[in-house]
């Protein structure tokens, strides 16, 4: 049984990649990149533990998605339990992004595999001296966009542009995702 850290899962976002996607945000990150948006997700308790099955299943509900992105947090540090889902995903015919703040040549053999099994990986840590929120899919300009697959290219992209999302719960409550202006992220804290 593989059990995975999430701390939030959406079912539909048009931001985190190509097309309509389901986003999984990873908890748990020891590499603590300074500026980080999601300094929440650090903490290696919390979340929630999940088997890779129930995740799975939950991913396959949410109709009409082409994909997957797994964000954190840091999804590689518990590689071991997402190569599995990765490779569930791919079988099904579902693209997968991937995010990490890891630089290639850090990388072990099954977060290699992970990344492997990427149509598209954003590698890199976020250095906030390079922050640009008018940046597509990252947050520095350090960060690297790489399409490993025939199935998207730097097309699929369509340049660079802050894009941002606001979900409206069920209880009325909202979601801000992405990379809003400070503007807007303040009327939102």
């Amino acid at each position: 049984m593989s059990l995975l850290r999430i701390h939030s899962l959406v079912l539909h976002t048009r931001i985190y990649g190509p097309g309509l996607r389901s986003a999984v945000w990873f908890q748990g990150c020891d590499l603590a990149c300074e500026g980080c948006w999601n300094k929440e997700l650090w903490p290696a308790k919390g979340g929630e533990l999940r088997e890779h099955e129930d995740i799975l299943t939950e991913l396959i509900s949410a109709s009409k998605t082409e994909g997957v992105t797994f964000l954190g947090g840091e999804p590689l540090q518990q590689a071991e339990a997402l190569l599995p889902l990765l490779k569930d995903l791919k079988a099904i015919g579902k693209s997968i992004f991937l995010y990490s703040g890891y630089n290639r040549n850090e990388l072990n053999e099954i977060q290699k595999a992970c990344v492997d099994l990427a149509d598209i990986v954003v590698l890199g840590r976020y250095v906030e001296s390079e922050r640009d929120t008018n940046l597509r899919w990252r947050g520095s300009k350090n960060q690297t966009v790489e399409f490993q697959t025939e199935r998207y290219s730097e097309v699929d992209k369509n340049g660079e542009a802050s894009e941002y999302e606001v979900h409206i719960k069920s209880d009325g409550s909202s979601l801000l995702l992405g990379y809003p202006p400070d503007a807007i992220r303040s009327f939102f804290s």
